[in-house]
């Protein structure tokens, strides 16, 4: 996805794979602008350090992590916390594991396909 990957549907038209996974999923861009960097960077990296790569502000990015985190896009763990952090909120470790992402897409576009064939075979009974 960081170098603008394409996917090809069979009538021709081209789409970059982040915008096929903001439609199916109902991402805003900046989802996906998160998404790309923990796919590019390939390692697991905070909220910090993502916001630092995108230059936006920390509370942005977490919205983003969450949503993503809550639809399994990401994976994150609970960070360690040092002896100046020892109250207030967990901060956690963010990163894309490739393979379950795309057993995750495999899935979720196979049960679109049969929603779509459900659908046809009803209507198609009706004529």
């Amino acid at each position: 996805m960081s170098k603008e990957m394409k996917v090809s549907f069979p009538g021709g038209k081209e789409v970059t794979m982040g915008d096929l996974i903001s439609f199916i999923y109902g991402l805003p861009k900046s989802d996906i602008d998160v998404l790309q960097v923990l796919i590019s960077q390939k390692r697991r990296m905070s909220s910090d350090e993502i916001a630092d790569v995108l230059k936006v502000s920390k509370a942005s990015i977490n919205k983003s992590l969450n949503n993503l985190y809550d639809k399994g896009l990401i994976l994150r763990e609970k960070e360690e916390a040092g002896e100046e952090k020892k109250k207030g909120r967990p901060s956690y470790i963010y990163w894309v594991d490739g393979e379950r992402l795309y057993e995750k897409l495999e899935r979720d576009l196979e049960t679109l396909a049969s929603q779509i064939k459900k659908e046809l075979e009803e209507r198609m009974q009706s004529i």
